[in-house]
């Protein structure tokens, strides 16, 4: 489980990289720290496990259909994992009149929204999936290349767009075996999880909006499928943030700005989201992600000159990563914009967080920007992928399994 507290930041402004690193965490350099962390491990205050072992009673969650709380929302009818038979998957809520329109401020605008229009009031979706099933053919006939791909993602954007670390990743970086079963079956998949995401996800996700305490419930198969349709470009009025309609303070959740020419990182970044599509692709998770937008009311807002009470008991070490630490909450200051620049050049803690578990990748697109007295939980986020290095040195590290119990 994580969560994710925010600091102060830029908001981002434009189509390009320029305005992706002003939504970014800040790098700290420290003369005593390498590319593995510090040259020497440090160890102080009382015990890990004491802390640990302190809070070991877990906080009870109550049942799916006990809750009745309207901003509780839930995507997938009720659902309890069932260790006896863990074959059973959530099943998708479907809601007609949740489609997400233009003028709807509280849901997210879907590729396949019947508002998603062009000027001449013609489907887009119509269009898009058009797209993607080219390539879909082309990729099951193992004749696509990586032009194919980069077309159809310009058809989906329906403008030009600038795609360097894409082609350079799939082009120069894979290895030729790695390049074809991309290109064949990864691929393939992901357009399928983009074609059927208005089967998979019955309704539009809400959008969890600042001030407000809202939570969205869904299953990690709706996620992949969101996520596929970042991978197009497909969330419509989202890559245009110059523009004054009510994503203006949204981060974006289209893959353009990262797929831009830029820093080696970008592509050590796809490699990791890229890792993850084959992973759920070639074996569904059956788990269920929460993500809960929380709001401190400025009448509890603490005075810190009249506390008097102790600080906590506190262990500090250098000696491992935030993800290494077993069986405890995960806290990252975070940039206003959930995800700070993971979308683009930036790559510190929370970018990082978010390309090993690429399913947190879902929050930009329903989470406005942070206040100070606001944090967003990401329960249930699966990490998929290893890594090495730091900021400029980060790589992905190969495939990681995730046996943590949230």
């Amino acid at each position: 489980m994580a969560a994710t507290l925010s600091v102060d930041a830029q908001q981002p402004d434009g189509d390009d990289d320029s305005a992706s690193e002003e939504n970014e965490d800040k790098e700290i350099i420290d003369p005593c720290l390498t590319d593995e962390g510090t040259d020497e491990n440090i160890s102080q205050g009382i015990p890990l496990e004491t802390i640990v072992n302190m809070h070991r009673p877990v906080s009870y969650i109550k049942n799916m259909e006990d809750i009745q709380n309207k901003d509780f929302i839930f995507m997938i009818s009720p659902f309890k994992y069932d260790p006896l038979h863990p074959e059973r998957r959530p099943t998708a809520n479907y809601i007609q009149n949740r489609r997400g329109n233009r003028s709807d401020v509280d849901h997210v605008l879907m590729p396949y929204s019947k508002f998603n229009v062009t000027k001449n009031k013609k489907s887009v979706w119509l269009f898009n999936r058009e797209a993607l099933v080219i390539l879909k053919t082309m990729c099951d006939n193992h004749t696509a290349t990586f032009n194919d791909f980069k077309g159809a993602i310009r058809k989906c954007m329906h403008h030009h767009c600038e795609l360097g670390s894409l082609e350079k990743l799939i082009n120069q970086v894979y290895s030729n075996e790695e390049r074809g079963h991309f290109m064949s079956i990864v691929l393939s998949n992901i357009c399928n999880l983009s074609l059927d995401v208005d089967k998979i996800c019955g309704q539009s996700p809400p959008l969890l909006c600042s001030g407000s305490n809202r939570s969205v419930t869904m299953s990690q198969e709706q996620v992949a499928s969101l996520l596929a349709c970042s991978v197009f470009c497909l969330y419509p009025m989202r890559s245009e943030q110059k523009a004054k309609n009510k994503y203006r303070n949204f981060p974006n959740p289209n893959f353009n700005l990262l797929y831009k020419s830029g820093h080696p990182r970008k592509i050590q970044k796809l490699k990791c989201i890229f890792h993850y599509f084959r992973r759920v692709t070639e074996n569904m998770p059956t788990g269920v992600i929460t993500i809960q937008r929380a709001v401190l009311p400025k009448a509890h807002f603490p005075r810190w000159s009249e506390v008097k009470t102790d600080l906590c008991d506190l262990h500090l070490t250098t000696g491992q990563k935030i993800e290494d630490v077993p069986s405890v909450l995960q806290v990252d200051f975070a940039n206003k914009y959930i995800g700070g620049g993971v979308l683009g050049s930036g790559c510190v803690q929370e970018e990082i967080r978010f390309s090993i578990c690429p399913e947190m990748l879902v929050s930009l697109l329903m989470c406005e920007k942070m206040e100070p007295n606001e944090c967003i939980f990401l329960i249930g986020c699966e990490r998929y992928s290893s890594y090495i290095g730091y900021a400029d040195s980060f790589q992905y590290g190969g495939n990681y399994d995730d046996n943590t119990h949230t």
